[in-house]
C-alpha cells in the first residue's frame, strides 16, 4: 500500500489583508471565524506573490 500523504485544505480570502484579522494583531476589528481558523491551522505572515493581480496570483498558488 503507497504512503497516505496530508489532507490539507487551503483556505483564501478574496482581497484579504493581514491586518484585517483580530488573531494576527488587529484589536480594533473582531473576526471569530478567520481567529479560529488561525488559531487550528497555519497562518504565513511574509510571502510574496509572483502576481499583484487576483486571478493570476490565485493560479500561481494552485499550480504548486
Amino acid at each position: 500500500m503507497p504512503p497516505t500523504r496530508p489532507d490539507n485544505l487551503f483556505i483564501m480570502t478574496d482581497q484579504q489583508r493581514f491586518d484585517t484579522i483580530a488573531a494576527l494583531g488587529n484589536s480594533h476589528i473582531y473576526t471569530p471565524n478567520l481567529d479560529r481558523l488561525v488559531r487550528r491551522g497555519t497562518s504565513f505572515s511574509n510571502v510574496y506573490a509572483t502576481c499583484p493581480i487576483c486571478i493570476p496570483a490565485r493560479y500561481t498558488i494552485r499550480r504548486m
